[in-house]
């Protein structure tokens, strides 16, 4: 799955684009993709500028996958549910 493939996935999927953010500006409550380099990013960026669960990847499969899983938890149980 490339990003491309990830994006068609999440829009079928019914997941609001303001969840997630790929190559994208920092914007606060939003699990974040980006390719640096040569290598994907991914953390979540919290309301107060923190970064959780920062993860690298070499593969930009291994990486939108993985966006993919976190999104589809997020949507069966949404943070605010916690909050």
């Amino acid at each position: 799955m490339n990003i491309g493939q990830l994006e068609k996935e999440l829009d079928k999927l019914g997941i609001p684009k303001n969840y997630y953010s790929i190559n994208g500006c920092l914007v606060a409550d939003t699990y974040m993709l980006n390719l640096i380099y040569s290598m994907w990013e991914y953390f979540y960026f919290d309301e107060k500028g923190n970064q959780e669960g920062y993860k690298r990847f070499i593969d930009e499969e291994v990486a939108s996958k993985y966006l993919l899983e976190k999104l589809k938890k997020e949507i069966k149980y949404p943070v605010s549910d916690f909050k």
